[in-house]
């Protein structure tokens, strides 16, 4: 059985395939339904998000985010691509903004309008707080 090995690989990608779209299902998707798009313009600055939960899954280190004046893009790594379409989601859509301290980080929540239901949102970015608060979030 020499070529059993070679399985490794292709079983690997699938499962892996498999886990990054039930990930993607416990909230992105719902995001995805009314928000996707192609891709985010050159021109939007984009950062790393070292904390983002979007529904009950986390992106620690995984996603970016785009601020423009119209709205957020977010984004996920390459290897997360499957079921996490590129999203814009308009400042307008975001809820009230709560602040979250525990020993000495701060997170931040809120929720996203999305089909006549909300999906959790939060975060650690004071950049993202920033442009939400620009935007007329509270």
């Amino acid at each position: 059985m020499p070529w059993l090995p070679l399985l490794f690989i292709p079983v690997f990608g699938a499962f892996w395939c498999l886990i990054v779209f039930m990930i993607s299902r416990m909230g992105w998707q719902r995001l995805a339904a009314q928000y996707a798009v192609e891709a985010v313009p050159a021109t939007a600055h984009r950062e790393t998000l070292t904390f983002l939960r979007v529904g009950v899954a986390n992106y620690k280190n995984a996603a970016r985010a785009g601020f423009t004046p119209q709205g957020l893009y977010l984004t996920t790594w390459k290897i997360f691509f499957i079921g996490h379409p590129p999203l814009f989601i308009p400042w307008s859509a975001f809820g009230p903004v709560q602040e979250h301290t525990f020993l000495w980080s701060k997170t931040y929540s809120t929720h996203i309008s999305s089909d006549g239901s909300t999906v959790p949102f939060s975060f650690s970015s004071d950049k993202l707080l920033a442009a939400l608060r620009a935007a007329g979030v509270q």
